[in-house]
């Protein structure tokens, strides 16, 4: 268990405090609004802070002008209340800001249930948006300037990680001839494709903008995920309980048919085997990975009659 705090937790907490004093330096009447928009904002990207910041500023601009709206004819209304949140949705929902909508309610609830007698119920509403604008400007700031997340080097963490395990795996899963669990490997690739979304996200690269780095990790992926596939048809080939593969994303009719194709004949079980193999070799040599010479082919007979166990061979 991990109890170490994060920078995202420390740049949030930094984000607030920078928040409410510059709430009290200006004699902001509700600095809690700022604040919320602060930790809302505060992502784990800068893009991501700006989208954040984005959404939550168009549901603050649709719920601030139903609440003031509302609050106007009858703060305090239950069925108002009622009757605005359906407004309020169906607009957010119309100009295709769904991740608005449930901002958008807030803000018109806290105008609607909040507003003080004899407070201008449209001046409440406009202090609700520059509060709201306030936090997100802080939180995309101290994002901006302080510790900016390095995506480059998480992303080039994730790469080695892939490589690493793929090298290791695929050396094991051959030599032992398909009896072993590549499930790690799946959340290794899912980890380096989080990591390369991320990375294009934060620096807004379009199809005209990719660079080296870019353009690398995108074949290497490919490479990876093709030789996932083929050790992914290792196993299926040679593992002879369904539970045990389950963990590969293989629905059980696809088990049954595979093991169909496999029960035909040790020939054709041998060719297929063989095939995935050298497609692994292949990638691997792409990937200018140490490529596995001691390699078992399981559905080659032995010399000695009636012996199951695999024939050990050198890749040629």
């Amino acid at each position: 268990m991990r109890f170490a705090i994060g920078m995202r937790n420390i740049k949030t907490a930094l984000a607030v405090f920078i928040c409410v004093l510059i709430s009290y330096a200006l004699d902001l009447e509700y600095p809690f609004y700022a604040a919320i928009a602060t930790i809302i904002a505060m992502e784990s990207s800068i893009t991501s802070s700006y989208v954040a910041g984005k959404n939550r500023t168009m549901g603050t601009l649709v719920g601030a002008a139903f609440g003031g709206l509302f609050a106007f004819v009858a703060p305090h209304n239950a069925l108002l209340s009622a009757i605005g949140i359906v407004c309020v949705i169906y607009v957010c929902n119309l100009l295709k800001w769904n991740k608005s909508v449930s901002i958008a309610g807030i803000v018109f609830l806290a105008i609607m249930l909040n507003l003080h007698p004899g407070e201008g119920a449209f001046t409440y509403a406009l202090h609700r948006v520059l509060d709201t604008l306030l936090g997100i400007g802080v939180a995309v700031l101290v994002n901006y300037f302080v510790v900016p997340p390095k995506h480059d080097r998480n992303l080039e963490r994730s790469r080695l990680a892939v490589r690493h395990h793929l090298t290791e795996l695929s050396h094991e899963l051959l030599r032992l001839g398909g009896s072993l669990h590549i499930s790690p490997l799946k959340k290794d690739l899912a980890t380096l494709q989080k990591a390369y979304d991320t990375y294009r996200e934060e620096f807004d690269l379009g199809k005209n903008k990719k660079h080296d780095l870019v353009e690398r990790i995108e074949q290497e992926l490919d490479v990876y995920r093709n030789t996932y596939s083929h050790m992914r048809m290792i196993r299926l080939l040679t593992d002879d309980d369904p539970a045990q593969v389950a963990s590969l994303g293989v629905s059980l009719l696809q088990v049954s048919n595979q093991k169909a194709e496999s029960a035909l004949s040790p020939d054709s079980q041998a060719v297929i085997y063989r095939y995935h193999v050298a497609c692994i070799l292949g990638e691997m040599q792409t990937l200018g990975l140490v490529v596995p010479t001691d390699i078992a082919y399981p559905f080659e007979p032995s010399p000695e009659a009636g012996a199951n166990k695999p024939d050990r061979l050198e890749a040629e």
